[in-house]
């Protein structure tokens, strides 16, 4: 029984580390790519410089705050919930200006 349940609870946390560490990935994905999405925007003409600029201090502000958030080493549940709405914000806003017919 014992040993049932230590290897329970070693599978628990193992889970929990593999989670922690898939989410993360996830949210260092979605930067990359954001950022790419700027980039080809500005390249294919559909993003202005101000557009760009804009997109660019947004995205920024982003990595500001990922890097304060993961200063002790990890994202808790509500720092990578403010990240991920912070990047859904962020897609938005690359789409809207993407596909509003300013060009350079």
């Amino acid at each position: 029984m014992f040993k049932s349940r230590f290897f329970a609870v070693c599978f628990t946390v193992l889970m929990a580390l593999v989670s922690t560490a898939a989410m993360a990935e996830s949210i260092s994905e979605r930067v990359d790519f954001a950022h790419r999405r700027i980039e080809r925007g500005i390249d294919s003409g559909q993003l202005t410089r101000q557009e760009a600029h804009r997109l660019k201090e947004e995205f920024r502000s982003i990595l500001e705050e990922e890097r304060r958030m993961s200063a002790d080493g990890h994202l808790d549940h509500r720092e990578r919930e403010r990240l991920n709405e912070r990047l859904d914000r962020l897609e938005r806003h690359i789409s809207y200006l993407k596909h509003n017919d300013d060009r350079r």
